[in-house]
């Protein structure tokens, strides 16, 4: 009689193991079916869609704020500066007194100052452009280099705007192939104008550098910069700059020299 609550207990504590495992067994096969199913394919597609933007967007919130943002905010900082200044210089330079002695904005004072503005910004873009150019010339010039160059062409009116370009074909060494063959840029930049000025006293004038070269093939001697690799003329058009030449034709130096050019040392 004592001990029919205990079995009592042991069958409902049976019944609910067994109700579980039969919930738990059903539970399972239902998510296998709905996992195998159209919904639960395009369910998990739309989950692992879901976690990859997740991950995508934070590892671009990482890169904005470790490689990004130390940068902007300095740019931002010195551009909030620079504006502050220039707007207390325009609080200086635009207003004028008048007959009883207080402050005026004068018209002509404020044009004055946005034309001094544009010229100041000119040529602060100048000395930007020439001091970004000036590792680059030291790096790579060749100066008095002998090569054959054989036709030049303007592409002011068809591949740029503006600007002044001429474009100077030649090789290295003969015969010509497509190992040793070399294209210049002859065009006027700031770079070139002050260099011209520093040696020739002058300033530089694209057409009249590239009519040097005449139609034929020519025993030049130049002065360059620039790197000459065909994947970075093809790819960013990254031509070195042709900056004075000294041309002969072949034909008409034979004569005095015929001596073949030979670049080894220039390589």
């Amino acid at each position: 009689m004592t001990e029919k609550p205990h079995d009592d207990a042991d069958a409902l504590l049976d019944g609910i193991d067994k109700t579980l495992s039969d919930f738990k067994t059903r539970a399972y096969e239902a998510k296998k079916s709905y996992d195998q199913s159209e919904l639960g394919r395009a369910h998990r597609e739309l989950n692992a869609l879901g976690r990859f933007w997740s991950q995508f967007v934070r590892s671009c919130g990482w890169i904005y704020l470790t490689l990004i943002a130390p940068l902007t905010w300095r740019i931002y900082r010195f551009v909030r500066w620079a504006f502050a200044r220039y707007r207390a210089l325009w609080a200086r330079c635009v207003y004028a007194k008048d007959a009883y002695g207080d402050p005026e904005f004068s018209k002509a004072r404020g044009g004055i100052m946005i034309l001094a503005t544009i010229a100041a910004c000119y040529v602060v873009y100048g000395a930007v452009t020439v001091a970004a150019t000036l590792p680059w010339y030291l790096a790579t010039v060749r100066h008095d280099e002998q090569l054959y160059l054989s036709n030049s062409q303007n592409l002011s009116s068809s591949q740029t705007e503006g600007q002044e370009v001429h474009e100077v074909y030649g090789c290295e060494t003969l015969p010509c192939t497509e190992q040793n063959t070399v294209t210049f840029r002859v065009r006027s930049t700031w770079f070139n104008e002050i260099w011209s000025v520093l040696h020739h006293g002058s300033l530089f004038y694209p057409g009249y550098v590239a009519a040097a070269v005449s139609p034929v093939l020519n025993r030049c001697v130049i002065t360059s910069y620039g790197v000459r690799k065909k994947f970075l003329v093809r790819s960013w058009e990254l031509y070195p700059d042709l900056v004075q030449v000294e041309c002969m034709p072949t034909d008409a130096g034979e004569g005095k020299d015929s001596k073949v050019i030979n670049n080894g040392d220039y390589r």
